[in-house]
């Protein structure tokens, strides 16, 4: 079942697997049945920024759906968690942005 949408906040494991049993997901892509946003922050030292543009131009290549990649100059993983020392106010209030703004384009809206 596809998804209207999804957005995924600071994604490890994408490009490089974490393990033989969590490979790659890069295979994937062409695959990709929901409109897709991948928000990263350039200093997460688990998440390379080489690994993130790689899966930008898979993603622009290889993606038949909508998906988009954002990088924040400044952000650390877990920019978004207000309660961790690397949260990021101002990388996420950007990334909480752009997520509404990514569901209201891609999602249905009920009629009233």
């Amino acid at each position: 079942m596809a998804l209207g949408a999804a957005v995924g906040f600071y994604g490890g494991g994408i490009v490089t697997g974490r393990s033989a049993s969590l490979d790659s997901l890069l295979g994937l892509i062409p695959g990709m049945a929901t409109p897709w946003l991948g928000l990263f922050g350039d200093v997460d030292p688990s998440i390379p920024v080489e690994d993130v543009e790689v899966l930008r131009d898979r993603l622009s290549s290889q993606a038949r759906v909508d998906a988009a990649v954002v990088r924040y100059a400044d952000a650390a993983h877990g920019f978004h968690c207000d309660v961790r020392p690397s949260y990021s106010a101002e990388a996420a209030a950007d990334a909480w942005g752009r997520t509404l703004d990514w569901f209201d384009g891609h999602l249905a809206r009920p009629e009233p």
